[in-house]
């Protein structure tokens, strides 16, 4: 596409590549579909500093629309695809259909008759609880390899539970989880008792972790709602 165009043009790239449209959503007129694992970018005139912006977007084909939807890469006439039907959105009000978002829902605590001791065994902790801000600031530049090992949950009120190891250098509070029961680190039950029993005594559903606090109280959260820890997945959970 070359600058100054005055044709609809359009932008398909993948759901993975969508982050990138981070830096378009201030521009006005531009909205966007996803259809599968596709993302699709449209507008209807493109300046320099438009085309320029989008021909930054990685792995991102480029299109002309012409008549009855149908598309035309830059430089060429022949049609090669058909723009996909769908509900269309402004760019800039697009939250986080576009990935997985990680996400559980708060809940009551609960009370057993389980008791948390402090304990002198050393365990290696494997999850963190720490608020949205640090989590955001750290993922957002930290290396893949590092993000590749870890998963994370966020809560309605911004609180992050990050899930691996090695746990990222940020403050937070340690944890130790075993088959989906979490106690705080350096904190054990006062029976010795294993997780499997206490996962009988909770009654919980194959889907379901329970995360203690020092006063024995917990909550009930989905496994589920973890994602894979990705740059991607950390810019789009709040929109």
């Amino acid at each position: 596409m070359s600058a100054d165009s005055k044709s609809p043009w359009t932008v398909c790239l993948s759901v993975e590549d969508a982050e990138h449209l981070g830096k378009l959503r201030l521009i006005n007129g531009l909205s966007i579909l996803v259809d599968g694992t596709k993302v699709w970018l449209r507008g209807e005139y493109l300046d320099e500093d438009l085309n320029r912006r989008i021909r930054s977007i990685p792995n991102a084909e480029r299109f002309l629309i012409k008549a009855d939807q149908q598309l035309v890469r830059p430089d060429e006439t022949v049609p090669c695809a058909q723009l996909p039907d769908g509900s269309w959105q402004p760019l800039r009000s697009w939250q986080s259909v576009k990935l997985p978002v990680a996400g559980f829902a708060a809940q009551t605590d609960e009370r057993v008759t389980l008791k948390l001791v402090r304990s002198s065994r050393p365990m290696l902790a494997n999850l963190m609880q720490t608020s949205w801000e640090r989590w955001h600031a750290y993922a957002i530049t930290a290396p893949a390899v590092r993000l590749s090992r870890l998963g994370f949950a966020v809560s309605e009120n911004a609180v992050v539970l990050i899930r691996g190891t090695p746990l990222p250098p940020i403050p937070g509070r340690l944890f130790f989880e075993d088959c989906g029961i979490i106690i705080p680190n350096g904190w054990q039950f006062d029976l010795n008792v294993e997780s499997t029993v206490v996962r009988q005594v909770l009654k919980l559903n194959e889907t379901e972790m329970a995360l203690f606090s020092e006063d024995g109280t917990f909550e009930r959260v989905p496994d589920t709602a973890f994602v894979k820890a990705t740059r991607s997945a950390v810019r789009m959970t709040f929109g």
